[in-house]
């Protein structure tokens, strides 16, 4: 049976602990033996006590290790000085990129290091780029999970290293995100409808999430026909009092809940109003939850500009760019989706498209 390592810096709730456990399933498919290597201590697992069942059914194994360079070092070293075949390495942290390559010289091993970057650099400070940088050096092939990823590397960093340098720098590929398919739930028949049309908000609410927008779209005369529905890690009392006075019986609140246990029904609208900032010139608006939901058969109003990495999803009319400062567009487009049937021949092309294999298989194959 073929190995597979999963490292990530911890399984909170976000982009690339999505990923790696989608990634995980796929392979385990695939037969292989998946081991997902965590920097963080158990407790701190949320994404995986969310799917605690799902991992046991695909037998992946995670592994918690020490984040310091030297006890990273001792593990890898230790579990590679062991294996007899060529395992199949996905690294979605810049530290475990460094110890593996430490280690590969070491034990003079043929791995390869595939490293995905999972933020854009105008997001962190300009020392921690510059780490990011030389950290991803390391690596045998460097992903980017976006064209805006992609193009913000390129710009950040084609301008201020010296020329030499930036020729013998790796280069970036851009790898396209995924959803493992079986783990997504179906769309409630016209029969088994138990809910009003709603406006569906994924992840963590955070301001650059756009909470100031769910708060205002909540409060929309326009939009009373719609219930609002939070599929949240965790919500504050403050935002979840205020709500409350705002929707009162129109508000439906999960928290701590995979999207397995979400019953989606025709009618329902998914918003995902990003905002990065004015200092992010290029934006990447179709998330994971974007993704889940076109493979579901939701559509998604999300921020004007985002389909750079997915342009064949334009296609499909399941996604409407917005600007969110435009309250009247924002509640045309929501009411326009709302009112549409998305079942239609394409929609299993859509979920083709959006599914995690074709990543494992560009990386495993």
């Amino acid at each position: 049976m073929k190995k597979a390592y999963i490292f990530v810096d911890n399984l909170r709730i976000g982009g690339y602990q999505r990923l790696s456990l989608d990634q995980a399933y796929a392979l385990s498919d695939l037969n292989f033996s998946v081991h997902i290597v965590v920097l963080e201590p158990k407790v701190q697992w949320i994404s995986a006590n969310i799917e605690q069942s799902l991992i046991q059914e695909k037998r992946v194994e995670i592994v918690e290790v020490n984040s310091k360079h030297k006890s990273l070092l001792m593990f890898i070293t230790r579990t590679f000085a062991s294996e007899n075949g060529i395992p199949l390495i996905i690294s979605h942290s810049l530290r475990s990129t460094l110890a593996l390559r430490i280690v590969k010289l070491i034990l003079r091993r043929k791995f390869t290091i595939n490293t995905t970057l999972h933020q854009l650099p105008r997001l962190s400070h300009l020392s921690q780029r510059i780490k990011r940088f030389c950290y991803a050096q390391f690596t045998d092939n460097l992903f980017c999970f976006s064209r805006a990823a992609e193009l913000s590397w390129k710009s950040q960093f084609g301008k201020g290293l010296p020329e030499v340098i930036l020729k013998k720098s790796k280069r970036i590929q851009l790898l396209r995100n995924g959803i493992y398919l079986n783990r997504l739930p179906k769309m409630a028949s016209s029969q088994e409808l138990i809910h009003r049309p709603r406006i569906i908000y994924l992840g963590r609410l955070s301001f650059w999430k756009g909470l100031s927008t769910v708060k205002s779209l909540a409060r929309s005369s326009n939009l009373t026909e719609f219930d609002f529905l939070l599929m949240v890690p965790r919500i504050t009392q403050g935002d979840l009092d205020e709500l409350k006075s705002i929707l009162g019986i129109r508000l439906i609140v999960i928290e701590g809940k995979s999207i397995s246990s979400l019953v989606p029904q025709p009618g329902d609208v998914h918003i995902y109003p990003a905002d990065y900032g004015r200092q992010v010139e290029i934006i990447e608006s179709v998330s994971l939850n974007c993704l889940e939901m076109s493979a579901i058969g939701v559509p998604s109003v999300l921020t004007k500009g985002g389909l750079l990495t997915w342009p064949e999803l334009h296609d499909f009319e399941l996604f409407k760019e917005v600007d969110w400062s435009n309250l009247q567009e924002v509640e045309m487009a929501i009411k326009t989706l709302s009112r549409r049937d998305f079942f239609t021949d394409s929609h299993e092309e859509i979920r083709q498209l959006v599914s995690v294999e074709n990543q494992i298989r560009e990386l495993a194959f």
